[in-house]
């Protein structure tokens, strides 16, 4: 086979699959494949293979429950020996009623829990396609080359604003790492994420630390108040209310006391705008306003202020996190 005839993976796997299939059924038909052997064999796979490869999901193992159900009360008397045969059989006549009346309260049990979770599949397949025609998508990078670059108004206060702070510096989203050079030449110690792993491996060239992953991913990672500053750009435009809390709450857990947190955005003219990016009409949200955003950092212990663009188009919020009181403090008031 050449190497533009190359099989498509999942058709192998179900070619192979169709072939093992036809094996089994020509070899249970000839009688070399006894049904209890072939018992014992998916019994055995059951018990050592992982989930995975059993299917992986509840309809799979609601398949082989079903084909379980029944407790069969005829017991086999096949024996080695020449009148074991006679013994188990007489064995079986003697306690086929007791037996049979046990097996089939255990049968109906089962069918009765196998019919209750049926119910449950059905109904969590209905709730996972409702679910899923109503999921709103993570908000994407939005940037424009106006209010994303070295030279935008906003970036030499946000520079001033983390630079001294002492600590780690995070930038998101870090595109080439050209606000991370800038923060570093002027003396913070500064590093930045990204999900565009195409910028970041050209970036990377230039020796910025910069790693290619997501925001939450990565602030989930970093040490409780691991980070004294934050810049977020590109970031927050088109985020959702339930996206941004949860953003708020990991920079809440990973940002020290007294930390800053800088903000730029995108304003709602420039959104609506038709010079806007493309980003901006499948994303989630929209921007919010920057008395807006004061508010919500305010009430999260924040000093914060704004400043607007000189064209109005965009803006940046800078916020300072509150300390946080010592017990001999609190214990004073």
């Amino acid at each position: 086979m050449s190497t533009s005839e190359v099989e498509d993976p999942q058709s192998y796997v179900a070619r192979i699959m169709a072939e093992i299939e036809d094996e089994v059924r020509v070899r249970r038909a000839s009688g070399d494949l006894p049904p209890k052997l072939e018992r014992e064999l998916d019994e055995l796979f059951l018990a050592h293979s992982p989930t995975v490869g059993r299917g992986g999901d509840l309809t799979e193992a609601l398949r082989k429950l079903d084909a379980a159900v029944f407790v069969d009360p005829v017991v086999p008397v096949d024996s080695e020996r020449a009148a074991g045969a006679y013994v188990k059989k007489g064995m079986r006549s003697l306690l086929l009623w007791y037996v049979g009346w046990i097996t089939h309260q255990i049968s109906q049990f089962a069918a009765a829990t196998s019919r209750a979770l049926h119910i449950v599949d059905g109904r969590l397949q209905e709730l996972e396609r409702r679910v899923e025609v109503q999921r709103v998508p993570g908000a994407g990078i939005v940037e424009v080359d106006a209010a994303h670059g070295a030279t935008s108004w906003w970036v030499a206060d946000a520079v001033a604003a983390v630079a001294g702070t002492g600590g780690r510096i995070l930038h998101a989203a870090g595109g080439d790492g050209w606000l991370v050079r800038r923060i570093a030449e002027a003396g913070g110690d500064a590093y930045g994420v990204d999900p565009r792993t195409s910028l970041v491996e050209r970036g990377a060239l230039g020796i910025a630390d910069l790693r290619g992953e997501e925001l939450a991913v990565h602030l989930r990672a970093v040490a409780p108040a691991g980070l004294s500053g934050l810049v977020l750009s590109g970031v927050v435009d088109g985020m959702a209310s339930g996206e941004r809390e949860q953003l708020l709450a990991l920079i809440d857990s990973g940002l020290m006391p007294g930390g800053t947190l800088v903000i730029h955005s995108l304003s709602r003219s420039a959104w609506d705008s038709p010079d806007a990016p493309l980003e901006a009409d499948i994303a989630p949200g929209r921007p919010l306003r920057p008395q807006t955003w004061c508010h919500l950092l305010e009430q999260l212990g924040y000093q914060a202020s704004a400043a607007v663009g000189p064209e109005g188009e965009d803006f940046v919020v800078t916020a300072v996190r509150g300390q946080i009181d010592s017990p001999e403090t609190t214990s004073a008031r």
